[in-house]
C-alpha cells in the first residue's frame, strides 16, 4: 500500500502544481493525509481507499476556477485513471470517488461512508488552529481580499467547523483546534 500511496502522491503533486499560493497547496494535501492516515488507523478505517482519497481530494482544484464545477466532483472524476494505473478495483475507485466527492462540506452533501467522514474531518481539522490561521490569512492575501475578507471568513466558515466533526477523535482535536483560532480572532479584532 505505501508504494502505491507514493505513486498516487506524486500524481497528486503534479496536479496541484498550478496551485503553488493560497490554502489548497500541495502542503495542505499531505497534512490531510497524516491525519487521515492517523484517524483512519484509531477508527478502523480502509487504508488504502482513505489515504488514496486524502491524496487525491482537491486535484480538481486548479480547474475548479475555470470550469465552474466543484473540485470535489472534478478531483473525484480525474482520480480514475491514476487509480486504474495503480490496480485499484472499479469498486475500491468508486469508494475513493465517493469520499472525495462527499468531502467538502459546504456543499451540503454528507459522507456516507467511514472513509469520507474522516476525509471531510481531516480536511476541516487543517483549516483549524495555527495552521489554520496561516492558510486563512495566505487565501486571504492570494485573493486580495485582506483582513477584513479574513475575519468574515473566520466568522462565517472557520469558526462553524469545531462542530461540524463526525469522528471522536476528530471532535476532540477540532476542539483544541478551535481555541487556537478562536483567540487569534479575537485579538486580531481587539487590535483592530
Amino acid at each position: 500500500m505505501e508504494s502505491t500511496h507514493r505513486l498516487i502522491e506524486k500524481f497528486a503533486k503534479e496536479s496541484l502544481e498550478r496551485s503553488g499560493i493560497g490554502a489548497h497547496t500541495f502542503d495542505h494535501t499531505k497534512r490531510v493525509y497524516g491525519l487521515c492516515i492517523k484517524i483512519g488507523g484509531e477508527s478502523g478505517a480502509d487504508l488504502k481507499i482513505l489515504g488514496a482519497a486524502a491524496l487525491l481530494h482537491d486535484i480538481g482544484r486548479p480547474q475548479e476556477a475555470e470550469t465552474g464545477v466543484s473540485h470535489s466532483i472534478l478531483s473525484g472524476e480525474m482520480s480514475q485513471k491514476i487509480l486504474r494505473s495503480v490496480d485499484f478495483s472499479d469498486r475500491e475507485i468508486e469508494q475513493v470517488a465517493d469520499a472525495i466527492r462527499t468531502h467538502r462540506f459546504s456543499e451540503g452533501v454528507k459522507p456516507t461512508s467511514l472513509e469520507g467522514k474522516i476525509l471531510s474531518d481531516a480536511d476541516k481539522l487543517d483549516a483549524m488552529g495555527a495552521v489554520g490561521v496561516f492558510r486563512a490569512i495566505a487565501q486571504a492575501v492570494a485573493t486580495g481580499v485582506g483582513v477584513n475578507g479574513f475575519l468574515s471568513h473566520a466568522d462565517e466558515k472557520l469558526l462553524k467547523l469545531k462542530d461540524l466533526m463526525y469522528t471522536d477523535r476528530a471532535k476532540v482535536e477540532a476542539s483544541k483546534r478551535h481555541k487556537i483560532l478562536e483567540a487569534f480572532v479575537l485579538q486580531l479584532k481587539e487590535e483592530l
